[in-house]
This record gives structure tokens, sequence and C-alpha cells, in this order.
């Protein structure tokens, strides 16, 4: 092929490259209607979600980590001495309070009463013996035929033996009580434990391990600690009767609704924190000793504010703004002032009337004045009062749609 040749080869393909690189765009410009406006992709509405402004209150929470604590937490030992002839009790079940539990063998302690009975009876004799011979030295000092001294000793021998007496009164009722600690009962209500020895065994008060442990489980409580901060605002509640709600979170995300209950009378000097004590109910028992849990105090409650979706609220350069929907579909922006937020719900001081619309989807597509189409009337997630076209969903951003 000679040089020429290739010449006006290469310059006819590059004058087709340049007519079609003139004709594509304007290709795609004919495909628009001829009487569509020129900003018709610019006055296109974005399609977003939008929820009412509410009045209601706002609960303010504060969250930490607890330790379940039971209310009363009894190990269950022996009193006295001996041979464990019984355990009453399966391992695991509820006992009243008084419910027999456990026998230590009593014999020796029934000897030991009845000594102390026995010594009772020849004291009381001997007191008998003593007062009728001190009514007769009476009578016989009356004529002086006993000397003052020998009547004066004798009312000291019958004092002597009336001391003797109570005392043994009190032997007798030492060794009842001995007697009855053979017979192991349950101090109050609650769940009984494993048990740590076995009849036959040799049990005494200065064992290492207890027969059980008896735990009161219902209600029970849960022990956490807060900023010492806190601590003003907890007390007037507390000392006002409305007590503050207190909720935690157990395995399974389990919630429990309980009530404060005490603050500890001192703050930790290390940590700046206080310790606080709530109570719940616990039929399920759900809640078990020394368990960890997620708890959340409610320390204050803004009432009667206008409360809207936290996703509604946006940071601007000017600071926090939401986007009004208006009555002819245009949004305007709204600057806000934010007292608290909580649980995706924000309570507003100023800028959002109760009733007005707020966008809480698709914000990051608007300008003030934009022009929008309310799809749904719920947040991201939740299920909508309507239904949101493909075409819809299609404008939506990635956030939006997420």
């Amino acid at each position: 092929m000679s040089h020429s040749r290739r010449f006006w080869i290469t310059l006819l393909i590059a004058v087709l490259i340049a007519l079609a690189v003139w004709w594509f765009p304007n290709w795609q410009s004919d495909d628009q209607p001829s009487d569509a406006p020129a900003n018709a992709r610019d006055e296109r509405s974005t399609a977003v979600a939008a929820i009412e402004a509410q009045r209601g209150n706002l609960e303010i929470t504060v969250g930490a980590l607890g330790t379940v604590r039971s209310l009363s937490s009894i190990d269950v030992y022996p009193r006295v001495e001996g041979e464990l002839l019984s355990v009453d009790f399966e391992e695991g079940e509820r006992v009243e309070k008084g419910r027999l539990l456990a026998t230590i063998d009593p014999r020796d302690y029934q000897a030991q009463l009845a000594a102390a009975q026995g010594q009772l009876v020849q004291d009381q004799a001997q007191l008998k013996s003593a007062r009728e011979d001190l009514e007769r030295y009476e009578t016989l000092a009356q004529s002086q035929s006993i000397s003052r001294q020998e009547l004066e000793q004798q009312r000291q021998l019958v004092r002597q033996y009336e001391g003797a007496v109570a005392s043994d009164r009190a032997d007798i009722k030492s060794a009842r009580i001995q007697l009855g600690y053979t017979r192991i009962t349950a101090p109050s209500d609650g769940i009984i434990g494993i048990r740590n020895v076995d009849p036959g065994n040799l049990v005494s008060s200065s064992d290492d391990d207890p027969i059980a442990t008896l735990t009161q489980l219902d209600p029970i409580s849960v022990v956490f600690s807060l900023p010492s901060q806190y601590v003003p605002t907890l007390h007037k509640q507390l000392q006002s009767g409305d007590a503050p709600v207190v909720t935690v979170t157990t395995v399974g995300d389990k919630r429990l609704v309980g009530r404060l209950t005490s603050i500890d009378s001192q703050i930790d000097t290390a940590t700046g924190t206080v310790r606080l004590r709530a109570r719940f109910d616990n039929t399920k028992r759900r809640l078990y000793p020394n368990a960890f849990v997620d708890v959340r105090l409610t320390v204050d409650t803004l009432r009667d504010r206008v409360i809207v979706p936290t996703p509604a609220v946006q940071t601007g350069q000017e600071g926090l703004f939401v986007y009004v929907v208006g009555d002819d579909d245009t949004v305007t922006r709204h600057a806000v002032e934010v007292s608290a937020s909580e649980d995706h719900r924000s309570a507003l001081a100023s800028g959002v009337s109760v009733g007005e619309s707020v966008v809480v989807d698709g914000v990051d597509s608007l300008r003030d004045g934009a022009k929008v189409r309310v799809v749904s009337h719920a947040l991201p997630g939740e299920a909508s009062t309507s239904s949101m076209t493909d075409d819809d969903a299609a404008t939506q951003t990635p956030r939006d749609a997420s």
C-alpha cells in the first residue's frame, strides 16, 4: 500500500471519530420532548419520608453495668455439733420460713436437758427443806431459843438454794435451745441451693462450708454505679415518692422494669461514682445473683415538649436544622434548638410546631424550597403508612434507600 493511500485512510478515520463525538451528545438531547423546559431535571420532585412533630414527654436515661444481688442470702450453718442424720430438702426448691431443712443427732442434747431438769428437782427439794427450817428458826428466835446468827445463816441458805433453782431453770432453757438447734429450719423464704454435706457426716458451727445457701430471688435487686452528679436529682425524686424507673436487659434481650430504692451513703473518691440499688419483681427467675446486666436509669423527664425523630435533625454550618414539608409540597429549612435526644427521639425547644411534618429520610438530596413527594410516614426500616413506587425508590440516594 502506497504512502498516500495510508494517509487518506487515516484522515477518513479521524473525520469519522470527530463526527461521532459531535453527534452523540446531540442525539441524547434529541430524546427529550421538544416542549420540555431546559431545567426539567432540576424541577423534578424528590421522594422523601416525613413524620409529624408531636407533643409529649421525653425520658432522659443513662446506662451502666450492674450486678444482680439478692435482697436476702443466708448461709445455713449448724449451731451445734453432731452427726447429720438427714437433709430434708430438694436442691433448688422453694422453701418457706420455718421449713425443716436438716436434722442433727439430738440424743446428747436430750441427755443434757434431762440432767438440767434433774438438778432443778434436787435444788427445789433442798430449797423447800431450807424454807421449812427457816420458819422454825423464826419461831424459836422469838422465844430466844436460838441466836440471831443462826437465824441469819438459815436465811442465807434459803437464798442460796433460790439462786441454785434459778440457775437450774436457766440451764434447762439453754439445753432446750441447744436441743432445738438439732432441727435446722429455714430462717426465711427463698430458694435453697446445692447442699455441701451429706447425711452421716459430723457437722459443727466451725465448718468452712454451710450445709446450703438460702437465697431470695423474688423480689431481687441490681446494684450499679453512676457519676455523683446525678445524686441530687435522684435523691430529690426518691424523697418525693416518685422513684426513678430502672430497666435491665438480661440474656436473650429480655427486659425487666423496676424502681430505684436506695443510694449509697458515700461517694467513691477513686472513681467519683456512687452506688445505687434498684428492686425488681423476678417471678420468672430471669435474674440470678452475681450476674451482670445492662442497666438504664431514667434520671429526668422533659414534659410537654415538641418531639421529632432524631434523624430529622441535621447539622449545618449555622447549627442544627430540619426540613419542614409545606402544604405546597416544598420544604423549608428551619433552625431548631434541641433540648435533649433519647432513643431516636429529640425534644425541641424552638423551630418546629406540633403537627408540622419534618423530613426524616431523603434529606441529603434537599435544599431550601425544593419540591418533594412524601412517599412514607415512617422511619427507614419501619412499616410505612403509604407505599413507595419503583420510580420513587430509584430516585432515592443510597443513604435514603437504607
